[in-house]
């Protein structure tokens, strides 16, 4: 990003700022100016400090701060997916911890059952793919060679 891009981004930051603090006057300006570049960050802070209706924090928000490139919109939709996935799966471990704690001994039972299952599946598709030659295919090799 050039310097004169940087700086243009930066006073546009500082216009959204600006106009979160005219709107919202309660807000502490110290914490304002911690907050990162980013509409949803912005958006989430204000929520987090106002009693007004998120349609009206996005709207002032989103009229005062530069246009997202579509790089950076789907690096942001790509993050937040990632972020929820990440969620989703830890508490799906949770979960499975909870279970395992509730009934230790099903646990172990249902998980040796398991187990048991896949190697007897995989030993017989294992068999299945190197099967024993018949006696004619053996006769066979032996005569001709």
């Amino acid at each position: 990003m050039s310097t004169e891009t940087s700086v243009a981004n930066g006073a546009d930051w500082t216009r959204v700022r600006s106009a979160i603090r005219n709107r919202w006057p309660q807000i502490n300006e110290e914490e304002l100016s911690k907050c990162p570049n980013d509409v949803a960050w912005l958006v989430e802070f204000v929520q987090g400090r106002v009693d007004t209706a998120q349609e009206e924090v996005e709207s002032v928000i989103h009229e005062f701060a530069p246009q997202e490139s579509l790089v950076d919109r789907i690096s942001h939709n790509t993050e937040d997916q990632v972020r929820k996935a990440s969620e989703s799966a830890r508490f799906a471990v949770m979960r499975a911890d909870e279970c395992i704690a509730e009934r230790p001994t099903q646990s172990v039972l249902a998980s040796f059952v398991a187990g048991a299952l896949v190697g007897v599946t995989v030993t017989a598709l294992w068999f299945r793919q190197h099967r024993e030659p018949t006696r004619w295919e053996r006769l066979k090799t032996k005569t001709w060679g």
